[in-house]
Parts: structure tokens; C-alpha cells; sequence
């Protein structure tokens, strides 16, 4: 895939089907007043049925290593959120074995077996994603708003650095700070749902403006020209990255999935140009009489 960039009007779609994902949960959450633990908890665990359900999938499909591999995955998510944060290795050890066999059951599909390369910032923004987020979980961002709000609240009392930084507090002094419980989960969300997208390459293009979203969130938080935001906007260039190189199509879901799915959702959610998409596979022939 080195050759291949995913095309502007790809992107667009990408951009519209994120945007009203994004629409939709805050309209829910902040207009029903849903707790943030409430939402953390129905987020997760859609991501892990999720997962565990495209693995099944999967190895229905014929792609056996790859199901296993997001099956493995969806359980490192359900092991980081429910069990004790001394357990920090396991799920990790058990995220990064997901993800391996993902790669290698994805190998066949992958149109360009030199483009493993793109496997590895994916890889490490998706899990970096999702290790804040359990970090933050077991760090009280919930119920209280914890680290979250401590940030917020400072974002909006510090010098302004630029000329976009007023509207921006006056957006966190208005809309965030009176419900900080509600917004920290949201973020929790996103870097829960955005990074297991980036690290398995599902629906990669998706996964990239969420979190890219996130990201610029983050820098406008802290300051765009301030060097605090340094970190963000490096995570944000790699993010960019992903969706311009079609990172997914390279050892991860979308390269198999792009297979079963019709051309229009390929090219809508998993970044193809019209020319790129690939049917179906065939069905297998029966075998001739003798």
C-alpha cells in the first residue's frame, strides 16, 4: 500500500459518517444526562462484544488467526477495565498477542506485504489510546471528573496564549465544567473506542479522525503554541499519517473485512478509493464430476 493514498472524497465520508458518531453520543450523553460510568461501562462493553463478534466472524470466514486475534483482543479490554490495575501487564501482553495474530491472519489480504511498516505507528498511537484510558479509569477520572476536571478547570484560568484560546475557555468554563463527570467519560470513551480502531485497523479511517479529534481537543486544552502540547500534536501528525496511508488495509481488519462488505461501505468507513475496492471473494467451485 505505499503507493496508494486513500482518496480526498474517501476521506470526506470517513469525516461525515465520524462526525455524526461523535453528534450522536454527545447529543445522548450530555442532553439525557447519562453518568459517566453508565456511559464508560456501555461503550466498553460494545467494543468487546464488538471485537468478539468480528472474530467470530472471522473465523467463520476462513480467517481463523485473525478471528482469534480480535477475540483475544476484545478479553485484554474486558481484563483492563474489570480486573484490578495490578493486572496492567496481562492486558497488555494479552492486547499485544491480539493484535500479532490479527497481523498474520490479515498477511493474505494485504495487498502489499512490504507495507508492514504502517503496521507500527498504528499500532502504537491505538494502544497508547487505549492505556490512558484505563489509566485515567482506575485513576478516579469517575465519577468525580478527577484529572479531568483539575485540567479543564486550569485550561480556563490560564493566560490566554492565542487568539482561539478565549472562545475555547469559555467553551470549558460553559458547557464542560458544569458537568465534568459526563465529559471525562467521553474522553475515556474515545480513547478507548478510537485507539482499539487504530491498533486491529478497524475501520481505520474512522478511528484516525476520532482520534485526531481527541488530539486537537487535548492541544487547544493546554494551549495550541504552548510546548506542553507538544505530545498531542505529534500523536495528532501520526494520526494523519494512518488516514492519508490507509494504515488499516496494511495487517489489520480492514484488509480482510474490505473483502466481505460492499464496495460503498469500503470506501465510506475503510478509506478505499472507487478504484481500489475489491469485490467479495469468490465462492469456493464445486468440484467437476468425474
Amino acid at each position: 500500500m505505499f503507493g496508494v493514498v486513500t482518496s480526498p472524497s474517501s476521506v470526506l465520508r470517513a469525516a461525515l459518517v465520524t462526525v455524526v458518531l461523535l453528534g450522536v453520543a454527545i447529543a445522548l450523553s450530555v442532553g439525557l444526562g447519562v453518568g459517566g460510568l453508565a456511559l464508560l461501562t456501555v461503550i466498553l462493553w460494545a467494543v468487546v462484544v464488538g471485537a468478539i463478534g468480528v472474530g467470530a466472524f472471522l473465523v467463520r470466514a476462513g480467517r481463523p488467526l485473525a478471528g482469534a486475534g480480535a477475540i483475544i483482543t476484545g478479553l485484554s479490554l474486558w481484563i483492563a477495565f474489570f480486573v484490578h490495575p495490578q493486572a496492567w501487564l496481562l492486558w497488555t501482553f494479552l492486547f499485544f498477542v491480539g493484535v500479532i495474530l490479527i497481523a498474520r491472519g490479515t498477511a493474505e489480504d494485504t495487498a502489499d506485504r512490504a507495507a508492514w511498516p504502517l503496521l507500527l505507528p498504528r499500532v502504537a498511537i491505538g494502544w497508547a489510546l487505549v492505556d490512558n484510558a484505563q489509566d485515567h479509569f482506575w485513576t478516579g477520572w469517575l465519577p468525580s471528573g478527577g484529572g479531568f476536571l483539575q485540567s479543564a478547570t486550569g485550561a480556563t484560568n490560564r493566560q490566554p496564549l492565542y487568539f482561539l484560546d478565549p472562545a475555547y475557555q469559555e467553551f470549558l468554563r460553559t458547557v464542560v465544567l458544569p458537568a465534568p463527570d459526563t465529559w471525562a467519560a467521553l474522553v475515556m470513551c474515545g480513547e478507548l473506542a478510537f485507539g482499539v480502531m487504530l491498533a486491529v485497523g478497524f475501520l481505520t479511517p474512522v478511528g484516525a479522525l476520532g482520534a485526531m479529534w481527541l488530539n486537537t481537543n487535548y492541544m487547544l486544552m493546554r494551549g495550541f503554541v504552548a510546548h506542553g502540547a507538544y505530545v498531542d500534536k505529534a500523536f495528532f501528525a501520526v494520526e494523519l499519517f494512518c488516514l492519508i496511508a490507509l494504515a488499516g488495509q496494511a495487517y489489520g481488519l480492514d484488509a480482510t473485512l474490505r473483502r466481505f462488505v460492499p464496495a460503498s461501505i469500503a470506501r465510506t468507513v475503510m478509506g478505499l478509493p472507487a478504484t481500489e475496492a475489491e469485490p467479495p471473494l469468490p465462492a469456493r467451485q464445486a468440484p467437476l464430476p468425474t
